[in-house]
């Protein structure tokens, strides 16, 4: 029995994940507007985005393949052990930043896994994660453009 993967049944069943993305990414817009942030952190996070999606969908098997490489040996160990370290001392002094990056990999990872259910190639979760993420950086400026027409 062929699965039906009309738009409808995607939205029925992977709107929950995929509306967490937006909105967590809508959420780290507004900790940037918050902040007051340059444009060029706006494009690091843009950067971000692209980047994360890239890592789970098209460039999985490289990162997998690292990651497995780093395991096979002493120097291995060393490096990951001087990264979680160094990661544990960024989550310590820049909490809040770290919360809000750790925020959008679990929510990434859950659209990713959501994407892997319904069947899509690497391609096509890759335009989906990126895109949804872009839709969210972009919503967090719709209350700063409307304050900025009713003022």
């Amino acid at each position: 029995m062929k699965s039906d993967r009309s738009l409808r049944t995607l939205l029925q069943a992977h709107w929950l994940s995929w509306l967490l993305l937006v909105m967590a990414y809508a959420t780290y817009g507004g900790f940037l507007h918050h902040r007051q942030a340059p444009a060029v952190s706006w494009g690091l996070s843009i950067l971000l985005a692209i980047a994360g999606a890239w890592v789970i969908t098209l460039g999985w098997p490289w990162v997998r393949r690292v990651i497995l490489l780093g395991f096979q040996s002493d120097m291995g160990y060393f490096v990951m052990a001087l990264s979680l370290a160094s990661l544990a001392v960024v989550a310590v002094t820049q909490f809040e930043l770290f919360a809000y990056f750790a925020m959008l990999v679990a929510v990434s990872l859950l659209a990713r896994v959501d994407n892997l259910i319904v069947g899509f190639r690497d391609a096509i979760a890759f335009i989906c994660l990126s895109g949804l993420a872009l839709i969210g950086l972009a919503l967090s400026w719709l209350p700063i453009l409307l304050a900025a027409t009713t003022a």
